[in-house]
């Protein structure tokens, strides 16, 4: 038991073993923290997005790229007044996950970025609500803004270095938009 390679590996072996035991008790404890908080986050951005008004369980969409699934939202006389869609769509820095809610037309009422990788300070800008602004009321009968000459001069400028973020976000909510229509408040 001389030869240094051996005790180089064993120790190399040890600090392993260690470092694996304590990154898993990190994560046993953090875990449940962590799945709590996002359940709260989501349950806030629903809150949100649907106008405060009451949604349904989630309903998982297999056979979408953009919409993964979606929650009914329904009206004072609990009928479904319309639905907040999970969509996935595609930004700078790769996925990034949108809260949309829409009326039973597909108008798009409002809408919240949730996990993403954009860059701070230009794609992140579309995690503030009023980033989102140019999107509301579009959808259904009125396009939903997909390209930067869709948009006022101002709303333009805002976007300029985050183009891929705001075509992601639009063609995500045009998505959406024509699935809630295909839904035909089912």
């Amino acid at each position: 038991m001389n030869n240094p390679i051996v005790k180089i590996g064993g120790r190399l072996a040890l600090i392993c073993a260690v470092a694996a035991l304590v990154l898993g008790a990190v994560n046993a404890l953090t875990e449940p923290q962590i799945a709590r908080i996002k359940a709260e986050k989501l349950k806030a951005a629903l809150e949100t997005v649907s106008g405060g008004r009451k949604t349904g369980e989630a309903v998982a969409v297999d056979n979408d790229s953009v919409v993964d699934r979606y929650y009914p939202v329904y009206g004072d006389d609990d009928q479904i007044a319309g639905y907040v869609c999970r969509l996935l769509g595609n930004g700078y820095g790769g996925t990034i996950v949108i809260l949309g809610g829409y009326d039973l037309k597909g108008t798009v009422l409002a809408a919240k970025m949730m996990d993403n990788e954009e860059t701070p300070g230009l794609g992140k800008e579309a995690e503030k609500a009023s980033y989102m602004e140019k999107y509301v009321g579009t959808g259904g009968d009125k396009p939903v803004p997909v390209r930067k000459s869709m948009l006022t001069t101002e709303q333009s400028d805002s976007v300029t270095g985050a183009s891929i973020t705001f075509m992601g976000v639009g063609k995500a909510l045009q998505e959406g938009s024509r699935f809630v229509v295909s839904l035909e408040g089912k």
